[in-house]
């Protein structure tokens, strides 16, 4: 048995943001439009993962700046995601995913190259419409 991490979380960073987008679906949270929040289970390790959509509407050229973030979560994390209703609060992700984590980052604002990168820190919620 290796003691690698999984693909999912090593430092090949477009390597784990494909292992987590290829993750099982386990529950949608919120399904909006510009907001999405879902839990997502890695299939090869089995890690969870609480999966952040955020757009913001560019009325002007159309070039619409978005952020998905994706932190990995316990099962008790889960558990809490899942009885919460986030769609009433989102801050409440706050209050259930308090501590400083890894967070992959993926950030493609308005007319600029996209930055996807590992950060380590407290989840946030970036702004959407």
């Amino acid at each position: 048995m290796t003691s690698d991490p999984c693909i999912c979380v090593g430092d090949d960073i477009v390597t784990a943001r494909e292992a987590i987008r290829k993750a099982e679906h386990i529950a949608e949270l919120v399904d909006e439009s510009h907001f999405g929040v879902s839990i997502l289970r890695c299939v090869q390790c089995r890690r969870h993962f609480l999966s952040l959509f955020c757009e913001r509407i560019d009325w002007v050229d159309g070039d619409d700046p978005q952020t998905w973030v994706a932190v990995p979560v316990s099962e008790d994390e889960v558990q809490r995601l899942q009885t919460a209703d986030i769609a009433a609060d989102e801050n409440v992700i706050l209050e259930i995913v308090s501590n400083e984590r890894r967070i992959l980052y993926h950030d493609m604002p308005k007319g600029v190259a996209a930055r996807l990168e590992w950060k380590i820190r407290p989840l946030f919620i970036p702004g959407h419409d």
